[in-house]
């Protein structure tokens, strides 16, 4: 049940069968591991910040970021597709899959 949902942390009640209690117990174990593992590997605020600013690879970060906000909250016009899968591969891939995810026509 856990991977499951891992795996659809959005439709866990929908997809895995788990109860509210059982995703949010599944959920918060995630957060802690995440912040701890933060926590090891954190760099002092102005180093990041300084690596983000040299690192010029991180415009489709922030493409795919934009993109997946604009595809999940606009109402009008309604996006066809599956936001975060879109949003995923965008991560792997470096550019959103405009053929999978794109503004319904009118």
């Amino acid at each position: 049940m856990v991977c499951c949902i891992k795996k659809f942390p959005r439709a866990a009640r929908e997809s895995c069968g788990a109860t509210a209690e059982e995703v949010a117990g599944v959920l918060n174990g995630i957060k802690a591991i995440n912040e701890a593992a933060h926590q090891e590997n954190s760099q002092p605020v102005e180093t990041a910040k300084e690596s983000a600013k040299d690192d010029t690879d991180d415009g489709w970060r922030e493409h795919c970021r934009e993109t997946y906000v604009l595809c999940r909250d606009q109402k009008k016009p309604r996006w066809v597709g599956d936001c975060y899968a879109c949003f995923r591969y965008c991560e792997g891939q470096r550019q959103w899959p405009f053929d999978w995810c794109h503004p319904a026509k009118p």
